[in-house]
């Protein structure tokens, strides 16, 4: 079975940023909607700490979020309306890096 690396946090720390961006929440609101502690939320964010099952499955519940998209980056798997928010996001960060 294949490990993950240590990007596949960055890239969940990074869909994190994006919906907290998309619902316009500050961290610590986005902590506790989902009953997390502001530090465990910078923590998600930055990548520091791994998105654990529970606080995964919070923002799921609270934001209509798959664990697919959470974990795996399957776009497939979100609400159309924020498949688009997360592909123009996309678009715009790429952008940002060239």
């Amino acid at each position: 079975m294949k490990q993950p690396a240590e990007s596949e946090s960055a890239q969940v720390s990074a869909r994190l940023a994006w919906l907290r961006s998309h619902y316009s929440l500050e961290i610590k609101d986005m902590a506790a909607d989902i009953d997390a502690s502001y530090t465990q939320m910078i923590n998600w964010l930055t990548g520091t700490q791994r998105l654990s099952l529970k606080g995964a499955l919070a923002i799921s519940t609270t934001y209509g979020i798959s664990l697919d998209f959470l974990f795996l980056g399957r776009v497939e798997s979100l609400p159309p309306e924020l498949a688009r928010s997360w592909m123009a996001f996309s678009r715009a960060k790429d952008a940002a890096q060239q």
